[in-house]
């Protein structure tokens, strides 16, 4: 039994959104976090990521087996609520100094369900006093449950970006499915699925944020153009800035594309690695995460000696319901801007 009792997001406040980003093995969550912290603080928002636990722990030597499956997944759920609570705490600090704070949850304390069951998670939550409205709707805005690239995306099938995860594409349907289960008492449950390539569907990820934190939903379709270098100060409207420093590496495998992006603003500095390789004619695969300091630093001894180096300025803002990113080069190409 814990001494706490978990927070609700009726006495959390404004200004603070928490959301669940969840789903079946290989659906996409590290790339849809990634490009929602990126996108999000481009909209002026502090974005806050409480990461998966479970990996964590089993990373850190937690070994499944080793535990019993409910021993297992008890320690991942007192990790989660004391790593979201500890999260909370900072998003009430940025709060106070009057910003907009979006907490995002890789995966959330019901996820556990999906791995025991539901009669011996209702159990635990029952020997540490919790309840499935505690844990659930009353914790979190929102959850919003990525499909399995194993439902409809086969080919993009992949467990090469996560260590602790081996399931096969039969068992990846199967948790994806027991997962969704589990989060069905929640309130605002949304699904993403693989109706649509793999950038429609983080689209689609990134429309349904902006919906639920009232923000203008971005169009389908997106525009670029070449402009007239643009004084920020000329303006109308509030706007942002960040600096944005990109470096193109060296790839051990034809068709593959590999970059890291540095990206600061008023916050500090957040880093991000993407792969882009061909899948077949026509379709080429991305993925995207979050990355230290220290393995940004360490990426870049493979830069590619024959790309140049991309610095710009972005400056984001509003107008009539529309979202706008000017991009306004410095180095290969002062004076460029789109």
């Amino acid at each position: 039994m814990i001494s706490t009792q978990p927070h609700t997001i009726s006495n959390l406040g404004d200004r603070i959104t928490i959301i669940v980003i969840t789903g079946g093995p290989c659906s996409g969550k590290t790339t849809g976090l990634a490009r929602l912290n990126r996108m999000l603080s481009d909209r002026g928002y502090k974005v806050l990521i409480s990461p998966e636990s479970a990996t964590k722990l089993i990373m850190a030597g937690m070994t499944p087996g080793e535990l019993s499956w409910t021993e297992f997944q008890e320690e991942i759920l007192l990790d989660i609520l004391s790593q979201e609570d500890r999260i909370l705490s900072i998003a009430k600090r940025y709060r106070d100094k009057v910003r907009k704070v979006v907490v995002l949850c890789d995966r959330g304390a019901m996820d556990g369900e999906a791995y025991i069951g539901t009669n011996a998670y209702g159990a635990l939550l029952e020997r540490l006093e919790f309840t499935h409205r505690q844990l659930c709707d009353e914790r979190y805005h929102a959850v919003i449950h990525l499909r399995t690239a194993a439902l409809g995306a086969e080919e993009f099938y992949t467990l090469a970006n996560n260590e602790a995860r081996k399931e096969t594409p039969e068992e990846a349907r199967s948790l994806d499915e027991r997962t969704l289960f589990a989060w069905t008492r929640h309130q605002h449950p949304r699904v993403i699925d693989n109706s649509t390539d793999f950038e429609g569907k983080l689209h689609r990820l990134f429309g349904e944020v902006c919906a639920i934190l009232g923000d203008p939903v971005p169009f389908e379709k997106e525009d670029k153009f070449l402009i007239e270098v643009l004084d920020p100060a000329s303006i109308p409207v509030k706007w942002i800035e960040c600096l944005i420093t990109q470096d193109y590496l060296v790839s051990p495998n034809v068709g593959e594309e590999r970059r890291v992006r540095a990206r600061g603003d008023r916050d500090g500095t957040s880093y991000y690695y993407t792969v882009k390789r061909k899948v077949n004619s026509g379709v080429r695969a991305e993925e995207e995460k979050m990355i230290s300091e220290r393995e940004y630093q360490a990426l870049l001894t493979f830069r590619d000696p024959e790309m140049a180096t991309v610095k710009k300025r972005r400056v984001c803002f509003f107008w009539k319901e529309q979202f706008f990113e000017v991009d306004l080069f410095e180095e290969p190409r002062p004076q460029l801007a789109l």
